[in-house]
């Protein structure tokens, strides 16, 4: 990260001798000076926080979250799980269901993982195929299995789009819900903003507090 606001003010305020008061101005009918509220830096907060603990990466976060989002690879639990910090001041984890690969430990500690902040993304197998195929060809994957397959003399080495497998990796996470009691949503034709409403309307329904997108 470079910082290119930081030594501009600092040289400003050594010119003119004076600091910076954090309070920005805005022009319209008069000028008027508006604080940053408390809701502005617990978004920023809960930005910096999903995008730390995105795709699985930092499990030990589990516990903090505000929301828990699961689900197979391609589902869109990073561009949901950026809506909900961003415009909800949401912390959130998201972890990717993979079919050879168990979910964290801590995923499943019921002391610190409260199961109705957990919910599970599920699409349908056609959507799923089309949106892996497209990922595969966009990053060359099909092309250079084909070439390396040929001269190696190999079959398939990808199963990533096999409808197979993608309705064996579905049921897997449809599985891991239904035994845990957690909130399945199918993210089928919808919008991640429709998605990220009605999560937040099911935290409303269940007591647990959030931020509204009207809040400054």
């Amino acid at each position: 990260v470079v910082d290119l606001i930081g030594p501009t003010l600092d040289a400003l305020s050594s010119y003119f001798e004076t600091v910076p008061n954090g309070v920005p101005d805005a022009w319209y009918a008069g000028r008027t000076k508006t604080k940053l509220s408390d809701n502005y830096f617990r978004r920023v907060e809960a930005v910096e926080f999903t995008l730390k603990a995105d795709d699985g990466r930092c499990p030990w976060l589990l516990p903090e979250a505000d929301v828990i989002l699961l689900g197979v690879s391609r589902t869109g639990k990073t561009p949901l799980s950026v809506v909900l910090s961003q415009m909800m001041g949401l912390k959130v984890v998201n972890i990717p269901l993979v079919l050879e690969c168990p979910p964290p430990k801590e995923l499943f500690d019921e002391d610190t993982i409260d199961s109705r902040r957990v919910f599970c993304l599920t699409i349908s197998p056609s959507e799923l195929k089309r949106t892996r195929t497209t990922r595969l060809e966009r990053r060359g994957v099909k092309a250079t299995e084909e070439k390396y397959s040929k001269v190696l003399e190999l079959g398939k080495t990808s199963n990533y789009n096999d409808r197979a497998y993608i309705l064996k990796d579905l049921k897997s996470a449809r599985d891991l819900v239904e035994r845990h009691g957690w909130t399945q949503i199918d993210v089928t034709g919808r919008a991640v903003e429709e998605t990220a409403s009605y999560i937040a309307e099911q935290l409303n329904e269940r007591g647990l507090a959030f931020l509204s997108t009207l809040d400054n």
